[in-house]
């Protein structure tokens, strides 16, 4: 499998330091159960997608997955499987998670367009349903 790095570094459109260090409803770290840094999600092709928890909490359903209790591989590796995400709208979909974070507390008043390509509108609209982001 191929491995991609979609940090922040990756999007600097989209990457900042301004964003802020908190998302609301990001489990804190305990002893139970200790946060990752870093997620890598995994799309159907088997591409790697290695981005920052903090990103990957956007994403609803990835924060259940990774703070469930028990012994699941998404909690216990920190990596998640997308079987039905193809490799191009997970990539976007990262984008996005970087974006939010990015503008969601902004106080500028020009907060750039996110762009999508109508070609993967519909896909990308079905992904971010499924990921409740």
């Amino acid at each position: 499998r191929d491995i991609l790095q979609p940090h922040a570094a990756h999007f600097p459109e989209y990457s900042s330091s301004e964003y802020s260090e908190t998302v609301a409803g990001v489990p804190p770290a305990s002893s139970a159960m200790p946060q990752k840094a870093h997620v890598t999600l995994i799309s159907a092709e088997g591409y790697e997608f290695v981005i920052d928890y903090k990103a990957a909490c956007v994403s609803n359903t990835i924060r259940n997955m990774l703070s469930s209790s028990g012994s699941f591989t998404e909690t216990e590796k920190g990596e998640v499987k997308f079987p039905e995400i193809s490799t191009q709208i997970l990539e976007k979909v990262c984008q996005y998670f970087y974006y939010k974070l990015r503008y969601q507390n902004s106080t500028t008043r020009t907060i750039p367009e996110f762009k999508v390509a109508p070609d993967i509108a519909l896909e990308l609209l079905m992904a971010a349903n499924f990921l409740d982001t």
